[in-house]
């Protein structure tokens, strides 16, 4: 057995009262641990994970035994021979074979027009500028 399944093994065989007495000697653990984090006491900096993880444990089994949640005990899977290949390999398409018929792009039929070929239309009247003196006046 790992590490892992070894302590949710032994979680798991917690009473209520001794679940909730090492959620709260765990989060007195992670106080602490922050305290000498902060002054810099502290030489392995993964304690603080591995601390919040079994408080995350203990809650959740905590919660299984509030509503009634048995966890059964599963039996290790076969392993599994291995599987063959299910990628399947497709040819990638060929080049288009040229012929000598032109091709037909329906967007040639438009007619391109520059600029120079458009017919000026009539100028609008300039407005009389603010400098400018109307002669009636």
């Amino acid at each position: 057995m790992t590490k892992r399944t070894e302590a949710i093994k032994a979680v798991r065989d917690m009473g209520d009262d001794e679940l909730h007495g090492h959620v709260r000697t765990q989060r007195a653990k992670l106080f602490e641990l922050r305290f000498q984090m902060a002054t810099g006491q502290v030489e392995n900096h993964r304690q603080t994970r591995l601390i919040r993880r079994e408080i995350a444990r203990a809650m959740t089994v905590d919660k299984e035994h509030e509503r009634g949640i048995v966890r059964a005990e599963r039996p290790a899977p076969a392993p599994a021979a291995p599987a063959a290949p299910t990628r399947v390999r497709r040819r990638r398409p060929t080049a288009p074979v040229a012929t000598d018929a032109p091709i037909h792009d329906p967007d040639a039929d438009e007619k391109d027009v520059s600029v120079s070929e458009v017919e000026p239309g009539p100028k609008p009247e300039a407005e009389p500028s603010k400098n400018e003196v109307d002669e009636d006046e």
